[in-house]
């Protein structure tokens, strides 16, 4: 029962950002600096301390944006604000069941 809440809690968390692409501040994505498959999000740096502990960001749009492989060492700061651009990864599942799994195309420091 417990396996199938995961899997369900992974599904919606999905579900929920496959609408999403470009957030809308001026700074995160000019017209046209993203392809189709990939999203632009102003965020956060967060640990979590649940299952094992990891390195994620908290979107402005409220989604936690779980990277592909961790954060690089360097973004690894609780507190620090990022661009991130990703490619959302719905064909991979993981064990954090904190948000959307994302493969990284580039980040930088706001």
């Amino acid at each position: 029962m417990r396996r199938q809440m995961r899997w369900l809690l992974v599904a919606i968390a999905i579900l929920s950002t496959a609408g999403c692409r470009a957030m809308t501040a001026s700074e995160c994505a000019a017209p046209g600096s993203t392809s189709p498959d990939s999203l632009c999000v102003l965020g956060t740096v967060h640990y979590y301390t649940f299952e094992g502990g990891f390195w994620a960001v908290r979107g402005d749009d409220g989604i936690t944006y779980d990277p592909l492989g961790g954060l690089p060492a360097e973004f690894q700061r609780d507190g620090l604000r990022v661009r991130l651009e990703a490619t959302l990864r719905p064909d991979m599942a993981g064990f954090h069941m904190a948000g959307p799994i994302v493969e990284i195309i580039s980040i930088r420091r706001l």
